[in-house]
């Protein structure tokens, strides 16, 4: 699924839910979990640029797509990274 047919996000401007796509997609050349994370922050400054708070069903659904840019083997590394910044909040 893409982000601009994810229900979460149904409620943006169009041009900027495909922009974030775009954003995403960048990640499939990244390989790895650190460097995915930093596309998921890229996205999350993009929209609080954009005065946009993420709901919760958002920042699920963002962070799931971008996990599912890695290899299997880099997802759970993804998750650890994700979860020790969630701690650090």
């Amino acid at each position: 699924m893409k982000l601009y047919d994810d229900p979460a996000f149904s409620h943006l401007d169009p041009r900027l839910v495909i922009h974030l796509q775009h954003m995403i997609d960048a990640s499939l050349k990244k390989k790895n979990a650190y460097d995915t994370l930093q596309g998921l922050i890229q996205v999350n400054n993009e929209l609080n640029a954009q005065n946009i708070q993420c709901t919760p069903e958002m920042q699920r659904s963002l962070i799931n797509y971008f996990k599912e840019t890695l290899p299997k083997q880099q997802r759970k590394q993804f998750e650890m990274f994700f979860n020790m910044l969630g701690k650090m909040k």
